[in-house]
C-alpha cells in the first residue's frame, strides 16, 4: 500500500491484485483506522463483499473488467474501487496523519 496526500486528506493507493477486493478492501481500512472486534463484518455495513468481488472478476470470456469504478464508504474512509484493480482508501477527514 502506498500513502500519498490527497485533496489534504490521506490516501492510501493498494495495486496487488493478489486478493479478491473485498479482502484488500478489509485490510486496507485496517491498515488506516485499526482492526475491529466485529471480526471483518464492517464491511457489510456498507457493500457486499461478495457483490463487490463479482463486479471485478474476470469475464465469461476470461478477460478482465478494466472500465467502471465502485466509490462507497466504509468506517469513515471514502474507498474507491477501479475497474483496472487499482483501489484508493482516503482516511476519515479527522485522521491523524502522524500515526
Amino acid at each position: 500500500m502506498n500513502k500519498h496526500d490527497t485533496d489534504e486528506r490521506i490516501a492510501y493507493r493498494i495495486t496487488s491484485d493478489v486478493d479478491r477486493v473485498s479482502t484488500r478492501v478489509i485490510r486496507g481500512v485496517e491498515e488506516i483506522v485499526g482492526e475491529d472486534d466485529d471480526r471483518r463484518t464492517w464491511l457489510y455495513n456498507s457493500i457486499d463483499p461478495d457483490a463487490l468481488d463479482a463486479l471485478f472478476s474476470q469475464k465469461h470470456s476470461g478477460g478482465s473488467r478494466e472500465d467502471g469504478k465502485v466509490v462507497f464508504t466504509a468506517r469513515g474512509c471514502k474507498i474507491v474501487v477501479h475497474g483496472d484493480g487499482e483501489i484508493h482508501i482516503y482516511a476519515p477527514e479527522a485522521h491523524d496523519s502522524d500515526e
